[in-house]
């Protein structure tokens, strides 16, 4: 009689395929997720870096920077979190500055804090106490040289398990120079790709507006 052959898979030829499939979608799924991320990296770095820009036309047009916290006259009920960003976007939309006439992007504002003030304080029109964020939906720490050294800031974020996260983000400083960066300006901080701002450690993967180790 002829050999017709086996026709089919065993079991464990089956479950080998099965196992060869799910490591190459794993693999394939993590290259994504790291390309994905590098991606958010790049675009919050070049927001960082426009922001900057920003600020130097305003100090040019107001002969300062903004401040990182709010006056009294603002009438800004301070519940202590975000609050550097917060004046940061006040400072910039008021008074018909808009921006300096930057146009943003409408996802690099947010409000993840919900924050009203008592009265409309900027030339949006309502009482939202906005904040820019980062390329992972997380206010932006923004801290001016006046207030380098203070460790009362709270920000509330995201972590990379969607967790809400309270960090206080500090000023940076130069480890050789012995002295803050831009300490005659500001630090813009973002808490990177895992939503905690790590302050000043080696293994913190926050996004900065200068250049650090």
């Amino acid at each position: 009689m002829r050999n017709l052959g086996r026709a089919g898979f065993t079991l464990l030829e089956l479950l080998a395929v099965i196992m060869i499939v799910a490591v190459l979608a794993a693999v394939l799924i993590s290259q994504l997720g790291g390309a994905e991320q590098s991606t958010l990296a790049s675009r919050t770095k070049q927001d960082l870096v426009m922001l900057e820009s920003i600020l130097a036309q305003y100090e040019l047009d107001n002969g300062r920077y903004p401040p990182s916290s709010f006056t009294p006259e603002q009438g800004v009920p301070n519940d202590g979190e975000n609050v550097g960003i917060e004046a940061l976007v006040v400072a910039l939309n008021s008074n018909g500055w808009k921006m300096g006439g930057h146009e943003l992007r409408d996802d690099q504002f947010g409000n993840t804090d919900d924050d009203l003030s008592a009265r409309s304080l900027t030339d949006f029109g309502n009482r939202k106490l906005l904040e820019l964020v980062d390329g992972w939906g997380n206010p932006i720490a923004y801290i001016y040289r006046t207030d380098y050294g203070q460790e009362n800031r709270v920000y509330v974020t995201l972590d990379e398990q969607s967790l809400a996260a309270r960090g206080t983000p500090q000023a940076w400083k130069d480890p050789q120079k012995g002295q803050y960066y831009k300490h005659d300006r500001f630090q813009l901080i973002s808490a990177g790709p895992n939503g905690v701002f790590d302050n000043d450690t080696p293994e913190s993967d926050d996004i900065t507006n200068f250049d650090r180790p």
